[in-house]
């Protein structure tokens, strides 16, 4: 091969380089006016030297065409000076602008490094530089999490704070963190040491960057120590939640929304004799109850429809047992329905229990069903547990009672407890002696009706030793106390028909005695005064005597009108005449002062009685009412009516008197009342409560109406105090001269019936 062969062959890998630096520089000239230019003139010489190097080689040249225009565009003296001289020039543009470039890019750099340091600084995790192992920059939060103050950190190994990688949270293994020649970024838990060498859990990310123009690993942490701890916790329950599911003896299972199981608990798949993973995915329904679909109650929407789940009471004839279902919706964090929780306990010994509980109560019930006293067992919170049928008629109660029910609603039919003196709980009671106590309380009919109930309340001992409640029975005792208070009225009515006896009995002697007495007294005291005319003096003295025995006389009289004794005059008698002659006789002296008014009734029936003693009544009785009125003043009424008692009656002095008509009459004074205290006692012989008072007045009064076949009572207030008088009305008629009596005075007319 010759020389010029050579030379050519040279040329023209020169010519082709030149022409691929071209395309390198005109990537960075895009528009400049060189571009065309440069790029033809290298191509045309590329393709002449080839020519050369074929024609030199003996190989049919098609290329010779391309010398002859190359001579032309290009001579030889462009290719020797013009070409060096544009080609330095090219490249001189070429530097600058790839110097301009570089210090584009540096700029954007020391922009970039700015902003990051920026970054880095606000968030909430440590940030940290590392060059060559060394800590170069760190942010304000990474000297926190080790405890280092920021000088300290600068230049100390990463690998004294930070050791290798742990635990890879990416399918990436961690790099060495010298290496940056992987741009991934890399995050990882490991283990930080802190200042004082405790350790702390972190979550660590790498990440290559550019600091300060060096390449530079990112370096980014966070203490992970509490989600750690929580995590454990959470593994640590999640595991005791596992050993509880499996091991409660409850069976549970948890199905999914189309009734597929998704788990159950070791319990329940003995109970199906099977693993636990073999029974995942089978339909419940269908492998526990031999049906596909499941009842209206456990049916997905059923259970859906209950938000907090629902209980069923299930029982299965195999193996003969009773179970009470619990059963749950599963629901999504968007509130669809997922599926169910279903948990099954066998109450199979709980039902037996309860079975012999309601027998026992049964039998418990029917003992004492045949009690005819009330029972009712009250708790603590005074709610009836137990009551028997004499009770639940008394009070007109349904079987079963409501569990609401309270023993102070039945008795009283009233809205809180017994309270006070007249109705002291038994429950409180027994509570506070710990013994059984009897009490006496007004208990209410379902009609309303009031009747009395002897109480016995017994205390019942629960298992821990303390009162749980009561057994209260009820007897009713309604008629017990009317017998015993018709018994009680019975004696202090032969207690006082005795007393007044004897009293009668003793005034009457008394008084009959000294009548005869009187009689000679005042008999020689006639004949001394129609004797011969006695001294001045004299004169004087026989007065007062004879003046003294006239009172005398008729203290006697009102001895024997109380003690019934005397002689009675018995005629027909209109009251309403005698009232207006005594009132006349009456209203005298101080008395006239009293304003006196009367209503008596025109057709009022006549008595059968003795005129004077009639008088005698209606005086003390006016007189009485005078006394009363003498320092206050005040009014007297009077009034007559007709009455008809329809049924027999009781009076003031426990006497009963025959049902029939009688004569009313009512006298009616103002001034102060009778005190409550003497209410018993103004009928009595000799009490009275004026100093020089006779104290017979009212006794007298008594005993004249009693010895009439009538009764005398009174009702005081503090305004003033009315004496009611009942006679018995005369069977025969009037006289006309009675009849001419009564009708000289105007008279009103009444009658009252009294049943």
């Amino acid at each position: 091969m010759d020389l010029t062969l050579i030379f050519h062959i040279f040329s023209t890998i020169g010519f082709g380089l030149a022409l691929l630096l071209a395309f390198r520089i005109q990537k960075n000239l895009l528009g400049h006016p060189s571009r065309i230019f440069l790029s033809l003139f290298l191509l045309i010489y590329f393709l002449v030297g080839v020519s050369n190097v074929l024609r030199e080689g003996g190989v049919t040249n098609y290329f010779d065409r391309f010398e002859y225009f190359a001579e032309i565009l290009f001579p030889p003296a462009f290719l020797f000076f013009i070409f060096p001289i544009f080609s330095l020039y090219i490249f001189s543009i070429y530097m600058k602008q790839d110097f301009e470039k570089r210090m584009e890019i540096e700029e954007s750099l020391i922009e970039s490094e700015k902003k990051f340091r920026n970054l880095s600084e606000e968030i909430a995790d440590g940030v940290a530089v590392v060059i060559d192992g060394k800590i170069k920059w760190v942010n304000k939060v990474f000297p926190q999490i080790f405890g280092f103050e920021y000088d300290e950190l600068l230049d100390m190994n990463i690998d004294s704070l930070i050791q290798g990688a742990k635990l890879p949270l990416q399918n990436n293994s961690p790099r060495p963190r010298n290496s940056t020649s992987d741009l991934s970024e890399t995050r990882y838990e490991t283990t930080g040491i802190l200042k004082g060498g405790a350790t702390i859990a972190i979550e660590a990310s790498e990440k290559p960057i550019t600091f300060d123009n060096k390449p530079a690993l990112q370096i980014i942490t966070r203490d992970i120590t509490e989600r750690k701890l929580a995590q454990e916790e959470i593994s640590r329950a999640k595991m005791e939640w596992e050993q509880t599911f499996n091991t409660v003896p409850d069976m549970i299972t948890i199905l999914d929304s189309s009734n597929k199981i998704m788990r159950v608990n070791k319990s329940m798949a003995q109970h199906l004799n099977s693993s636990r993973e073999a029974l995942v995915g089978k339909n419940f329904y269908m492998l526990v109850h031999g049906k596909e679909n499941p009842d209206e109650i456990t049916s997905p929407e059923s259970i859906a429809a209950y938000c907090n789940g629902q209980s069923v009471e299930i029982y299965e004839e195999h193996p003969d047992a009773h179970y009470l279902v619990s059963i749950s919706p599963l629901h999504d964090d968007r509130g669809n329905y997922i599926g169910s929780v279903r948990v099954a306990h066998n109450i199979t010994e709980l039902k037996q229990v309860q079975n012999e509980l309601e027998a026992t109560r049964a039998f418990l019930q029917s003992i004492i069903d045949g009690v005819t006293e009330s029972i009712m067992v009250i708790d603590r919170d005074y709610r009836i547990r137990l009551i028997n049928q004499a009770a639940t008629k008394v009070h007109d109660l349904d079987l079963p009672l409501s569990e609401s029910l309270l023993c102070y609603q039945v008795s009283h039919q009233a809205d809180k407890p017994c309270h006070g003196d007249e109705h002291p709980c038994p429950l409180r009671k027994v509570l506070e002696t710990k013994q059984p106590v009897t009490l006496i309380h007004k208990h209410k009919r379902a009609d309303g009706t009031e009747y009395s109930v002897e109480i016995s309340a017994s205390p019942i001992i629960g298992t821990d030793g303390e009162i749980s409640g009561i057994i209260e029975v009820g007897r009713d005792i309604t008629e017990k106390l009317r017998l015993e208070k018709e018994e009680k009225e019975f004696r202090a009515r032969l207690f006082q028909q005795q007393k007044d006896r004897s009293i009668a009995l003793i005034a009457k002697g008394i008084a009959h005695d000294f009548n005869n007495l009187l009689g000679t007294v005042i008999g020689n005291v006639d004949l001394l005064q129609m004797g011969s005319a006695p001294k001045e003096d004299e004169c004087g003295i026989v007065e007062a005597i004879g003046s003294a025995a006239h009172r005398m006389s008729d203290l006697t009289t009102q001895l024997l009108a109380y003690a019934k004794g005397g002689t009675y005059k018995l005629e027909h008698i209109v009251i309403n005449s005698l009232i207006l002659q005594t009132l006349k006789f009456s209203h005298t002296g101080e008395a006239s002062k009293i304003k006196i008014s009367h209503t008596l009734a025109n057709d009022l029936w006549p008595i059968l009685g003795d005129p004077n003693q009639m008088k005698q009544m209606l005086v003390n009785i006016f007189t009485n009412a005078f006394e009363a009125m003498e320092e206050t003043g005040g009014s007297l009424a009077v009034k007559t009516s007709n009455v008809i008692k329809e049924t027999d009656w009781e009076c003031f002095f426990h006497n009963i008197h025959p049902e029939g008509s009688y004569v009313s009459i009512d006298i009616t004074n103002t001034g102060p009342a009778i005190p409550a205290e003497i209410s018993t006692q103004i009928f009595e012989p000799f009490y009275t409560t004026k100093q020089l008072g006779r104290g017979l007045g009212l006794a007298a009064v008594a005993g004249i109406v009693q010895n009439h076949g009538g009764c005398v009572s009174y009702d005081s207030s503090p305004e003033e105090t009315t004496f009611h008088i009942l006679l018995p009305r005369a069977a025969e008629k009037e006289s006309q001269a009675e009849n001419e009596i009564r009708t000289q005075t105007p008279m009103t007319s009444g009658l009252n019936r009294i049943h």
